[in-house]
């Protein structure tokens, strides 16, 4: 009975002690040489904007696959593998000296290292060799050169984080390769603190894409390098960090890693003026040290306005489609990232077997803007095979329901630009409707014909309407109906006086829903909006109309 109370009681020791060195460690980055030291513990991690830091990890026979970990001010929190088959991160024993250190993978008994010169692969083998003795030079962002000492060309280590079959790996590569990028390393123990950074960062700029805006700067230099950056944006007076107080990411709030130089705000309100400002700092938590002292850099840049704009992110947006005949309709469709509308009647067969197609892509109805000296409207098309051009219509008697071939639409279509084909977008210059083409409410519209012998495909794109003019949007301001509850959270209501059109408008100008509804009580669903800012805007058959703004929480 006693051996085997031992024996149980030795498990469990073994058990823990195996846990041992395996818990989630801290490990924060170092940025130069004087940093390493034989016999600490390392992780090797690589940075790219669109997957985040990646730690170097196991895996793979021949490389080392990277796993995803957050940083925080300079230092990473992970566990370290337990198994040289885990996907948790790879920790290794520094060892060597300046020129020649070592990475020593105690789960494999052997030492990371340049395998040959025909292939990118990074193993571990239990002889060391020149291949598996690394010079290390560090850059000014903390990232780091790593190059193998021995006969093999392919020796500087990287981080591939677009590798062939989307898996990012670290590998190592000729020094004239282009592919991946450098590397970094990061101490496992308790974190330094930093003292503030010695200066701010410079040529601090935006530049303004409708409503978005993408800042740009130069990276701070100096004794004492931040490790990340603040950057704050306002429509006020800017609010500077405090020491030991850190600043979470929000709308108009992001925190960039040193040496990205570069962040991007979006779905600003338009016609905006914004203010940005940008704060280094080094340390995290109770920790964080920002400087924060007279002469941040600052920027101040306005956000474009427009009558419409629709890039077809949320399905069509504004526009609805309308079929005449067909079966193929215009729909949302996405390639490399980019939404667009599109449209095909083409088979891919032989001649003749085409479908025959009339189709429309029609604007919400577009209110006459009040003073307006011009309407300016533009986009973009790509098209492939033969087939009909795309025409571009408006009208000022569409009803805005049922067949739009029963009012009365001008023909625009030789006023524009449009691709030639083999899926080529062309921007369009932009084309004023006030005056000879519009001179009161309108819609404006995409019209897509095919036939059995040809039919193109065409895409749509970036639809943009400008104007100097107020609409009824940019009335609504000052509410002239009770809507409540006002926050609503699921439902608005309110009460109208006879039949009326109902849209809802966002803070851009967008339409993000409409329906036709009833005299009487009106309950209105809003329960699917994002949080923000809206308008309500009714317009009654009789030509009344009525806005109201509302919170949506």
């Amino acid at each position: 009975m006693k051996k085997g109370l031992l024996s149980i009681f030795a498990m469990a020791v073994l058990m823990v002690v195996s846990t041992i060195g395996y818990a989630q460690t801290t490990y924060t980055k170092i940025n130069s040489a004087s940093e390493f030291a034989a016999g600490e513990k390392y992780i090797i991690v690589g940075y790219d904007e669109a997957l985040g830091f990646c730690a170097m990890s196991y895996q793979k026979t021949s490389n080392r696959h990277a796993v995803p970990v957050t940083e925080n001010g300079g230092t990473i929190d992970a566990t370290p593998a337990a198994d040289a088959q885990a996907t948790e991160v790879f920790e290794f024993t520094l060892g060597g000296e300046e020129g020649a250190w070592t990475f020593y993978d105690e789960l494999k008994s052997g030492y990371l290292y340049a395998a040959n010169s025909s292939s990118n692969q990074l193993k571990t083998k239990a002889e060391l060799d020149d291949n598996g003795k690394w010079a290390i030079t560090f850059q000014e962002d903390g990232t780091a050169t790593v190059i193998a000492q021995g006969t093999n060309t392919r020796n500087h280590m990287r981080f591939n984080e677009n590798s062939s079959n989307g898996d990012p790996l670290f590998n190592c590569y000729s020094e004239t390769s282009t592919t991946g990028v450098l590397v970094s390393f990061y101490k496992a123990g308790a974190s330094v603190i930093a003292p503030e950074p010695t200066n701010y960062p410079t040529n601090f700029t935006a530049e303004v894409d409708m409503l978005n805006v993408t800042l740009t700067w130069t990276d701070a230099t100096g004794a004492q390098l931040p490790s990340r950056y603040l950057v704050v944006g306002s429509t006020g007076s800017i609010t500077v960090p405090t020491d030991g107080t850190p600043v979470a990411d929000g709308d108009l709030v992001k925190n960039v890693s040193y040496g990205t130089q570069t962040v991007e705000f979006k779905n600003l309100e338009q016609g905006a003026t914004y203010h940005f400002a940008i704060f280094p700092y080094t340390n995290n938590g109770a920790n964080i040290d920002y400087k924060n002292n007279g002469g941040y850099p600052t920027v101040t840049v306005t956000t474009e306005s427009f009558y419409l704009f629709e890039d077809f992110v949320n399905d069509l947006g504004q526009f609805t489609e309308y079929s005449v005949a067909g079966d193929q309709v215009w729909s949302k469709s996405t390639n490399s990232g980019v939404t667009f509308a599109k449209i095909s009647g083409h088979t891919g067969g032989n001649p003749g077997e085409n479908h025959i197609n009339e189709d429309w892509l029609i604007s919400p109805k577009m209110e006459f803007p009040a003073g307006a000296s011009f309407i300016n409207v533009e986009f973009r098309t790509a098209r492939n095979y033969d087939g009909d051009g795309l025409q571009v219509k408006v009208s000022e008697d569409y009803s805005g329901q049922g067949d739009p071939n029963a009012a009365t639409w001008t023909d625009l279509t030789d006023l524009f630009d449009f691709s030639n084909g083999s899926w080529e977008w062309v921007e369009t210059e932009e084309v004023d409707l006030l005056g000879d083409f519009v001179n009161s409410d309108f819609y404006f519209a995409f019209v897509y014909t095919s036939d059995e012998t040809a039919a193109a495909t065409w895409e749509v794109d970036y639809v943009l309407m400008t104007t100097d003019g107020t609409t009824g949007v940019g009335e609504a301001v000052a509410s002239t109906i009770n809507v409540c509850p006002n926050p609503a959270r699921d439902v608005v209501r309110f009460t109208l006086e006879s039949d009326a059109q109902v849209s809802i408008f966002d803070m851009t100008g967008r339409m993000v829903s409409t329906k036709n509804m009833v005299a009487g009580e009106a309950n209105y669903q809003v329960a699917d909006l994002e949080s923000g800012v809206y308008f309500l805007n009714i317009r009654h058959n009789d030509g009344k109309k009525e806005v109201a703004r509302f919170v949506k929480f």
